[in-house]
């Protein structure tokens, strides 16, 4: 679809990264076997939205940023501009995770207090979510879609409302299914609420590589995470990123590849004891390298693919935490084929081809850095 406006791309973004809902995917207990059947609609659902989003954005109330904006720093006013147009495609699940958080569900309806939901509406992201303006543009939409609104009329309600109903008629569970994601959405969100770090979750021991600020349509709040082996795991997490399949069964490869080694361990990073050496990017990898000299004669018997990232230098001289020409400790140092080369420890070694044919020399590059050893009883 053509797009105008930074929200019409991150609405094709939500829609495509909702992970297709495995058919057996373990449940979280309580939740019925059917469960699977309606989320599944649900998604399907939620997708068709935020797409007719694309089409319409205006009709939802969205902040519409112009994609000929170019923000020129993080912190820039364009910058605030585009994030802001980027989040407002946020209001749907917003919507309807307060629309369940001051309602309960009887005989398929959802029925709401008014009062509670103009509360909440309002309430910032300490409470699940960020306020939302000009909800009855979302609800109207929802009725577009099939959804039925008591005492709705297109406009916000009157003072003279005190509950109104959701319902919807075409798949009546749905409204079922809608309160049973938001609450198990709603309870990982608060038990994660007091982590340090903001920029992950891990659901019992699962790492997710980045931070649910809103409600997205994720099968995986509603799974008994121990129960789903982790190489599904991380091709989910992929999946929801968007990221191919070629690359996903490659992440995957590397996984399986790093537990035959000692103390390597993988958290959506991988790290050997307590450093990290690898770090996961969306569809690549970060080797962590920095002693390349000692084993520049092994590198230099390794493929080509591999041997192209010690033929250049990486530093781009910037003055990050005071850096110099002359002095950087992020800079790296090495010389290959008799010519010296400068890289940056964050940038250097960014591994793009997922071959999986060169994963026992991505390892071979990780075990001479770090001198792995191979647990004979994981081989």
């Amino acid at each position: 679809m053509d797009c105008q406006y930074y929200c019409q791309q991150q609405a094709i973004n939500l829609a495509n990264t909702i992970i297709p809902v495995p058919k057996d995917y373990p449940l979280k207990p309580g939740l019925p076997t059917e469960f699977r059947e309606h989320f599944t609609a649900l998604c399907d659902l939620a997708k068709r939205i935020y797409l007719d989003m694309v089409k319409q954005p205006e009709a939802y109330g969205l902040f519409l940023t112009d994609l000929s904006l170019r923000a020129l720093g993080s912190q820039s006013k364009e910058a605030g501009l585009i994030r802001k147009s980027k989040n407002s495609v946020n209001k749907l699940s917003d919507t309807l995770f307060r629309l369940c958080q001051s309602g309960e569900v009887c005989n398929h309806q959802l029925i709401v207090s008014l009062s509670a939901f103009k509360t909440v509406i309002k309430q910032a992201e300490g409470n699940g979510a960020s306020p939302v303006t000009k909800y009855e543009l979302i609800l109207s939409r929802l009725v577009d879609f099939g959804f039925s609104i008591s005492n709705f009329n297109g406009k916000p309600f009157t003072k003279t409302v005190d509950i109104f109903t959701v319902e919807y008629p075409d798949s009546p569970q749905i409204i079922d299914t809608l309160k049973a994601y938001c609450n198990c959405w709603y309870n990982v969100r608060q038990s994660q609420s007091a982590l340090k770090d903001r920029s992950s979750l891990t659901f019992k021991g699962k790492p997710v590589l980045r931070y649910y600020s809103a409600m997205n349509f994720d099968f995986r709040f509603t799974a008994d995470q121990d129960k789903i082996p982790m190489q599904d795991w991380i091709a989910y997490e992929l999946k929801s990123q968007g990221v191919e399949d070629k690359s996903i069964r490659f992440h995957v490869a590397f996984y399986e590849y790093s537990r035959q080694y000692k103390d390597v361990n993988y958290d959506g990073n991988y790290f050997y004891k307590s450093k990290r050496i690898v770090q996961v990017k969306k569809g690549g990898l970060s080797l962590k390298l920095s002693r390349m000299d000692k084993y520049m004669d092994k590198i230099a018997a390794m493929p080509d693919s591999i041997k192209k990232h010690f033929g250049k230098s990486y530093c781009n001289y910037c003055d990050f935490q005071g850096a110099t020409v002359e002095y950087c400790k992020f800079r790296l140092h090495w010389t290959y084929e008799k010519k010296s080369h400068d890289g940056c420890a964050f940038i250097c070694f960014n591994v793009n081809d997922t071959d999986e044919s060169l994963l026992s020399y991505y390892w071979g590059l990780l075990q001479l850095e770090y001198n792995l050893e191979v647990d004979s009883f994981k081989s």
